[in-house]
């Protein structure tokens, strides 16, 4: 869990109400109000994909010092756009895997005449030829690593938010006095 911390000049009841002013501002659904102590907020969207737009809980506390506020702040990504992420990602990892596997045992079916669990498609499908089922599989192993190439780009979009998600909350801090 990161946190983002700053000490701004002003007193505790003026900087709750500008933090308050400024999350409001800025599109938030206030979740917990703890007037002088805290505010959780959710932003972002569900079908975001940037660190600043994706959907996350962001807890801001403010704690007197001396006759300024220190305000720290901590950002969580929203369990939903997490657990679908993942997902999708085991999702496009297991297709990716039966898709190959099918054009790897209809190609076996085809050039060696061999009985597999998949050379039913091949039959299926009517080809006419031995080229028609050498593309048909060709197609399936493109599909297959479409499916990995997107499978890796998530992870790394994922791994990007996530090392980023805090953006936002230092983004509203650093705009308080």
């Amino acid at each position: 869990m990161l946190l983002f911390e700053r000490i701004i000049s002003l007193e505790v009841q003026k900087a709750y109400e500008e933090l308050k002013a400024v999350l409001l501002r800025s599109g938030c659904k206030m979740v917990v109000e703890e007037p002088q102590k805290s505010i959780t907020v959710e932003q972002g969207s569900f079908w975001g994909m940037s660190p600043k737009g994706v959907k996350k809980r962001v807890t801001f506390s403010l704690f007197p010092y001396d006759s300024k506020t220190r305000v720290v702040s901590v950002t969580s990504l929203a369990s939903d756009w997490v657990a679908t992420s993942v997902f999708g990602c085991i999702l496009s990892f297991v297709f990716a895997f039966v898709f190959y596997w099918i054009a790897t045992d209809m190609e076996a079916f085809i050039t060696a005449k061999r009985h597999s669990l998949w050379g039913w498609l091949a039959e299926a499908f009517g080809y006419s030829g031995f080229q028609e089922a050498l593309t048909l599989i060709g197609l399936i192993k493109i599909l297959s690593i479409v499916l990995l190439v997107i499978a890796i780009v998530s992870i790394i979009t994922d791994l990007y938010i996530y090392a980023k998600k805090d953006s936002f909350s230092e983004e509203v801090v650093k705009s308080l006095p």
